[in-house]
């Protein structure tokens, strides 16, 4: 690395023996420059650094905001491009803190291209299904050389249908803009902040809705793949596992079969290696693992490399959930009702262990070093999702999360002798978890099964904040109010251990609470009808550094999408589209965040904790032109640390009273439940989700 000029000594001086004087810090070598500016703690002491001195505001320029962005976030970026992606991520941190998004359900544009025809035609969704459809949700996002150049890839299942969008950003966008006005087919369309969207679907040839569903979808990353076609796996209710590879540029689309024996796919995960595996759970008692990739010799279907039952016939458990790779060489499954549901494989050269390498009890993990003996009781796991290497505490080892029937998330490090390491427990609610997903470095979502509720932990220890980019006022304290919760006695067996639950987070409703049926469709057909009571069947985010979540729930797709409206100073990434829209120039709100009336106004509530309950709903204002007016609302922001659009539904007078759901929705008040265990069975049976203890 090159010097900066420093100051040189004389000989003369060297003569004399003159002291040397304590270093200042424009003096310093730029190494240590660096080493100091990784651990500054907010872009607002990069900026002062550089207004010390020509020689520091130098250094701010070629190193200072490269060296921030790799110590605070662990990120590299160039030096030209680091000082936006530092803009990009302390905004997007913030929006995460203030809980700033803006939420809208998701349908293919008005010019959907077939990839089984090659024509454009118009999305109408799964027909003849008498409940809805449970989405399977995938996503990644690739970056280009600048912060702004993003490639987003989002791909769900609708019925026996899979749906695809392709979005770009920045300059990428602007060339798309381009050709599109040269090419007259192009399939893109203007999306949100004037970014292009181009929607594909694909329908299994010779399918029924309901027999031929798919049950699991996953998306090859862009290191997994060669060209610009886009790869899935995808498997269904009636035994087809398939790698779908959709050439985007042709409008075509082939499959590649696999050997499943008929047998319904439950759930599939592909390795991250550049040549992938993929491992599925066959007719709820069987994994087997495949290679990714095409039978160049036979178009016969590909043979499973290895299968084991880890339910073998006369075994009290119910069934496999779900499996995942935790690692390079492992895979963990969750199943039951039984002790141990969780059970751990190694991959060999000659495929999967016949055996697991390790059984997981979810009993307390320290009690046995505690001197207590845990109950034993019998409970289900359903999602397992691996913590990315980058994170605090992430291992190429096998660091994971699990969530289970009992309601509670636990993180597990198989380089542990203890079962669990941390328990995340909503002292509000106890409902299963569906579907989990990790969002950047810091925290985790999870997927409730009643109430169409979202649920965001803390992934850091309690007090640690080493990832946030800028102080938050603290929320003023507000008072307990126990008759707003009923304590869950699932958790009374773990009183008397040293396994300390992490409380506090916070959760949202996904079902609106303005009425999306009185929104402007932005197409002219109508949209189907939704559940206003889901389970979060799955989730996704696309990348570390997204500010997108994708919620799949009953016979819809829901983004949840982190940006303040009224930030002036808005990530690039959306106000790049400013050269290209004009309400960008005037500031039009509701022009530029909800130009089709289509955002959805949630409610959301901080989890609180069980010493000190001070929850208190909360329901998002309108996004129009008047919020940027309304100094009572922004005032009432500051003081807690929300976004702007929060607003106390007290304030409301008399519209409803406490205890109530506006719009008469049924008992999705604070918690889920009006008192004791009851409505426990409720979301947690095999009606909707399909999932139960039984």
């Amino acid at each position: 690395m090159t010097h900066l000029p420093l100051p040189v000594r004389t000989r003369g001086a060297e003569r004399k023996m003159a002291p040397a004087s304590t270093p200042t810090l424009d003096k310093l070598p730029v190494e240590l420059l660096e080493i100091v500016t990784n651990n500054l703690g907010r872009p607002k002491d990069i900026v002062n650094l550089a207004l010390v001195c020509g020689r520091l505001h130098h250094f701010v320029q070629l190193y200072g905001w490269e060296a921030f962005l790799r110590g605070r976030f662990g990120l590299l970026r160039p030096s030209g491009d680091a000082k936006h992606a530092v803009h990009g991520l302390t905004t997007l941190y913030h929006n995460w803190n203030r809980k700033a998004f803006t939420a809208r359900y998701l349908e293919p544009g008005a010019h959907v291209t077939s990839l089984n025809s090659g024509h454009k035609t118009r999305w109408r969704g799964p027909q003849g299904q008498t409940m809805g459809y449970q989405p399977s949700v995938d996503s990644y996002e690739e970056m280009g050389s600048a912060w702004v150049d993003r490639k987003e890839v989002l791909a769900w299942s609708a019925g026996a249908n899979v749906v695809m969008r392709v979005k770009e950003t920045g300059h990428r966008g602007a060339r798309v803009w381009q050709e599109m006005a040269i090419d007259v087919d192009d399939p893109h369309e203007p999306g949100m902040f004037g970014h292009p969207n181009a929607w594909y679907t694909y329908k299994i040839p010779e399918s029924f809705e309901g027999r031929d569903d798919i049950t699991a979808l996953k998306l090859l990353r862009p290191h997994q793949k060669s060209g610009d076609s886009e790869h899935a796996v995808f498997g269904t209710a009636s035994g087809r596992l398939s790698l779908l590879s959709a050439d985007l540029e042709q409008r075509q689309a082939t499959e590649q079969l696999y050997d499943t024996g008929r047998r319904t796919v439950g759930s599939i995960s592909i390795s991250a290696a550049s040549e992938p595996l993929i491992v599925a759970a066959l007719g709820d008692t069987s994994i087997a693992l495949y290679p990714a990739g095409y039978n160049q010799t036979s178009q016969d279907p590909i043979d499973a490399l290895s299968e084991v039952r880890p339910i073998e016939q006369g075994m009290r458990v119910g069934r496999i959930w779900s499996t995942n790779f935790i690692s390079a060489s492992k895979i963990a499954i969750g199943l039951g009702p039984t002790l141990e549901p969780i059970q751990i494989y190694d991959i060999t050269p000659t495929g999967l262990t016949a055996k697991p390498i390790r059984k997981i009890n979810l009993n307390s993990s320290h009690s046995a070093e505690a001197g207590h003996a845990a109950l034993p009781y019998n409970t289900s796991v359903y999602p397992i999702t691996p913590i990315p290497t980058e994170c605090q505490g992430g291992s190429t080892e096998g660091v994971f999360l699990s969530g289970g029937y009992d309601g509670l998330v636990r993180l597990h490090d198989l380089r542990s002798p203890h079962d669990f390491e941390t328990i995340f427990w909503d002292v509000t609610n106890d409902s299963a978890i569906y579907s989990l997903a990790c969002q950047g470095l810091e925290r985790f979502v999870a997927g409730s099964s009643m109430h169409s509720m979202l649920k965001v932990f803390d992934l850091r220890l309690p007090g640690s904040h080493a990832y946030h980019s800028i102080p938050l006022p603290k929320p003023a304290p507000s008072k307990s109010k126990p008759q707003d919760y009923t304590y869950s006695a699932v958790f009374d067996r773990f009183q008397y251990t040293t396994t300390k639950p992490v409380t506090s987070g916070w959760n949202v409703f996904l079902s609106p609470r303005n009425s999306s049926r009185n929104a402007a469709p932005r197409h002219p057909y109508r949209p189907g009808p939704r559940t206003e009571d889901s389970p979060v069947y799955s989730l996704s985010i696309p990348s570390p550094t997204s500010p997108n979540i994708y919620a799949g729930l009953e016979g819809a797709v829901q983004n949840m999408h982190f940006v303040s409206v009224l930030d002036a100073h808005p990530d690039l990434v959306l106000s790049h589209a400013k050269d290209y829209l004009p309400e960008w120039q005037d500031r039009d709100i509701k022009h530029i965040y909800n130009p089709h009336n289509d955002v959805l106004n949630l409610g959301m509530y901080e989890q609180g904790s069980e010493e000190g309950l001070g929850m208190q709903l909360l329901i998002q204002n309108d996004v129009s032109s008047e919020l940027g007016k309304n100094e009572a609302r922004k005032a009432f922001a500051e003081r807690r640390g929300l976004d702007e659009r929060w607003m106390d539904p007290s304030e409301e007078a008399d519209r409803w009273v406490r205890g109530q759901v506006p719009q008469g929705e049924a008992d999705t008040s604070i918690g889920g439940r009006r008192g004791g265990q009851r409505g426990r069975g409720r979301g947690r049976g095999r009606a909707r989700g399909q999932r139960g203890q039984g």
